[in-house]
């Protein structure tokens, strides 16, 4: 890569400091929309796509809920680094009893699910959520000027095909031999509600969301500033609730 473009792009990056208010944020707002909506029956929560458990701890800290999680990149069953468990397993295929969960979390997750195993990854979420229990999450808008997941400008626009191609520009770092290691679809509100709709949810919100100017990095910070308005209607990304009916059995 041309080492000036390198630089510039490597602008987009967030700082450790950066990273650290944008996972502040996000599980201080995902909290509270969960809250807000949340009726209590079994005090336990799941956090679907948690990773290695950081944001699983945030959300014990954050919530009235006991939460364990799963992810597909874990090979057995661990802990994370604050003892709580997580599951190796995808949201298609939970590990868990029906009606176990008042809450499940869906941060940035819904759109690395490939299309075809959305509605049976629904489905799954739906059966170990109590009836009246919820999906708290957060979708990326894919058509943001700078693609979340890449920092590539107008990535999500492109065909999956030439995305792959044109990762191979982006700043992040990736491990093995191939960049191609955050695929993702383009996905919006609107494929959100029809998967969730199919798999008999009820939409109660979804609402616009941006970062504060401080978790995102200082090169970009007076563009978000600039646009700060129109942001407002054309969002970095969106929040939602989904509710597994009361009398849903």
């Amino acid at each position: 890569m041309n080492s000036s473009r390198s630089v510039v792009l490597r602008g987009l990056l967030q700082s450790p400091e950066e990273w650290e208010v944008r996972n502040r944020v996000l599980v201080e707002s995902l909290s509270q929309l969960a809250e807000k909506y949340l009726r209590n029956a079994t005090g336990r929560g799941l956090d679907v796509g948690c990773q290695y458990g950081s944001f699983t701890d945030r959300l014990n800290a954050h919530t009235s809920l006991a939460w364990e999680g799963i992810d597909p990149i874990l090979t057995e069953q661990q802990e994370s680094p604050q003892g709580a468990t997580l599951h190796a397993a995808a949201a298609d295929s939970i590990p868990c009893p029906d009606c176990h969960f008042d809450c499940l979390i869906l941060a940035n997750v819904f759109e690395h699910i490939p299309p075809d195993l959305r509605y049976a990854s629904f489905k799954e979420m739906r059966r170990v959520l109590q009836p009246g229990g919820i999906i708290v999450g957060q979708i990326p808008n894919p058509y943001f000027p700078i693609e979340s997941h890449s920092r590539l400008p107008f990535m999500g626009w492109l065909p999956i095909s030439l995305r792959e191609k044109y990762w191979r520009l982006a700043p992040v770092p990736w491990q093995g031999n191939s960049p191609w290691e955050h695929n993702f679809f383009a996905v919006t509100t609107r494929h959100l509600k029809a998967e969730a709709a199919r798999a008999g949810f009820q939409v109660v919100t979804v609402e616009n969301f941006n970062y504060p100017v401080t978790a995102l990095p200082k090169a970009v910070r007076p563009l978000a500033v600039t646009f700060s308005v129109p942001m407002k209607r054309f969002p970095w990304a969106w929040q939602f609730v989904l509710r597994r009916p009361a009398e849903d059995s």
